[in-house]
């Protein structure tokens, strides 16, 4: 793998505020193993204040990323409209946290993409049904909703077999039953 096109350096910049401009796009989260973004068209600007012992970065992120429908698995594009903070400071890196890098001392930059995608992520939201949202312009798949159906029927009815044959289900329906009268 390549060295990356999301590092920042700023060993030697002065003290004051510094612009970088990134594209995130599908090549990006196919490097991801665990990404379920396939495809993204997303622009980044990153506003780097510079000042003697610390770094503040704000980043806009905005754009558009491809995930599927919860509801019928279609997929379709997803806008992205975020803005984060992250501050770096030299020190020990075992104290970072989310908001806040800590790096080596005399280190004079610093990888984003671990940041850019987690951010892009925060902002999708847990729920994805689209059709919720703008019924106008997306519907979902009927064809694939019918077919889950389908097999949600089929394997609930499996799952009732089950639990009839089994002797255990047997004694705890009597038990039911005795404790209804």
């Amino acid at each position: 793998m390549g060295k990356s096109q999301y590092i920042i350096k700023f060993g030697g910049l002065p003290v004051g505020i510094h612009e970088y401009e990134f594209e995130v796009s599908d090549t990006f989260f196919n490097k991801i193993e665990t990404s379920e973004i396939a495809k993204a068209n997303i622009a980044v600007k990153a506003k780097l204040t510079k000042q003697n012992n610390l770094l503040q970065m704000n980043f806009e992120i905005v754009g558009s990323v491809e995930i599927e429908c919860d509801r019928c698995i279609k997929r379709f594009d997803f806008p992205i409209e975020t803005e984060e903070n992250l501050v770096i400071k030299h020190g020990n890196p075992l104290e970072s946290t989310d908001d806040i890098l800590i790096i080596h001392e005399g280190q004079e930059e610093f990888e984003l993409s671990h940041y850019l995608y987690e951010y892009i992520t925060l902002a999708i939201p847990a729920r994805r049904v689209p059709c919720e949202i703008d019924s106008v312009h997306f519907k979902c798949d009927n064809e694939m909703l019918n077919k889950l159906d389908n097999l949600l029927s089929k394997s609930e009815e499996k799952s009732f077999e089950k639990k009839s044959e089994n002797p255990m289900w047997e004694q705890l329906n009597k038990i039911k039953k005795f404790n209804k009268n």
